[in-house]
């Protein structure tokens, strides 16, 4: 058993609150939402907040766009979310939107896609080595929210996971080049 100090153990029940702040995630797939491709008009977000939305998903995840990622996460935010989890979001996310605007001289969705990955590149080093000693970090619940819609997404599920509708018997311990994918269901 691993010993660890007062420090550590603060960082740790830090790390699981922030799991239950935003616990949403979970919640919004169990009640149905899940990204599915076609058009998307904003409701909540503003049409800066969508084209940053829109063009960050993509830089984490390419293709998430194009599933419907963009919309899952404002149907999330806006109605999954509780107000003050709402606010904290767009706040968090108008800041993010600012800080590309100062360090780069654009918005994020104006710049090229390399400029793009290294920006997103930085804000997830930065998010990760803060971990949830400061706080649920925005990029990392942003980073998930997009790869919980585009994994719960028909496409995501059946093409890019290994999807069986009624799996087969249960094989605990096999090698992972048998199979060569995650199972989406199972």
């Amino acid at each position: 058993m691993e010993k660890i100090d007062r420090k550590e153990a603060i960082k740790r029940a830090a790390a699981l609150m922030g799991g239950v702040v935003f616990a949403p995630s979970i919640l919004g797939v169990l009640k149905g939402c899940t990204a599915s491709p076609g058009p998307w008009q904003p409701e909540l977000f503003s049409s800066r907040q969508a084209a940053f939305t829109t063009a960050m998903a993509n830089t984490i995840l390419p293709g998430a766009a194009e599933q419907g990622v963009p919309a899952f996460i404002e149907s999330m935010v806006k109605d999954i979310y509780t107000e003050e989890q709402r606010e904290m979001y767009i706040d968090a996310m108008d800041t993010l939107i600012e800080k590309c605007v100062v360090e780069t001289g654009s918005d994020f969705a104006e710049l090229d896609e390399q400029a793009q990955f290294d920006f997103a590149t930085i804000e997830n080093t930065n998010a990760v080595e803060a971990g949830y000693a400061e706080g649920p970090q925005f990029f990392l619940i942003l980073k998930e929210l997009t790869m919980v819609g585009f994994f719960t997404s028909e496409y995501g599920a059946t093409q890019v996971l290994r999807y069986q509708e009624i799996p087969g018997v249960y094989q605990g311990c096999i090698p992972f080049e048998d199979v060569g994918k995650t199972w989406a269901t199972s």
